[in-house]
């Protein structure tokens, strides 16, 4: 009696899988935007030199499109992943393109940064720092988000020279 329940504990471990509801990703809307405080919980960069911050009480300050290029200014946006079921863990794939910026990695040139963020389907948000001399570059700022080959949605800033200090 005792492998005949080990067999079925076995059959019976599969079916909660076949039964889950398919994740389906059916765009994306941008609800917010502008410069942003938020507390940083983690900070890290990547092998390709993109700073990763993991942040929280992220708060917005000014609904704008435009950024003084000044060190310690945050912008982004917050935005809803629209989908099936809610809450379900995606992988969206994030660009983000800016004036040429030399990468204190690579010591390259650049003017674009991608990298995998996982992610959900409902609300959340994403936001760039410029947090040294050399991230303060004026010119129009974009970031997209991406989920398997398909933009949801982009935001642009343009980030002008700083008029003045806080």
């Amino acid at each position: 009696m005792k492998c005949v329940f080990q067999l079925l504990i076995v059959c019976l471990l599969p079916l909660p899988i076949f039964s889950q509801e398919e994740v389906r990703v059916t765009g994306a809307k941008i609800t917010e935007v502008g410069i942003y405080a938020s507390q940083i919980i983690t900070d890290e960069t990547n092998a390709a030199g993109v700073k990763l911050q993991g942040l929280d009480d992220f708060k917005l300050l000014m609904s704008t499109t435009n950024v003084p290029a000044r060190i310690g200014i945050r912008f982004g946006f917050r935005y809803e992943i629209l989908g099936t079921p809610a809450s379900a863990p995606i992988v969206l794939t994030m660009v983000g393109k800016h004036p040429p910026i030399k990468n204190s990695t690579t010591g390259k040139m650049e003017t674009t940064d991608t990298y995998q963020l996982n992610s959900w389907i409902g609300k959340t948000y994403t936001s760039n720092s410029l947090d040294q001399k050399s991230d303060c570059v004026p010119g129009q700022w974009s970031f997209e988000v991406w989920h398997e080959g398909k933009k949801l949605c982009e935001q642009s800033f343009l980030v002008v020279p700083d008029s003045g200090s806080r």
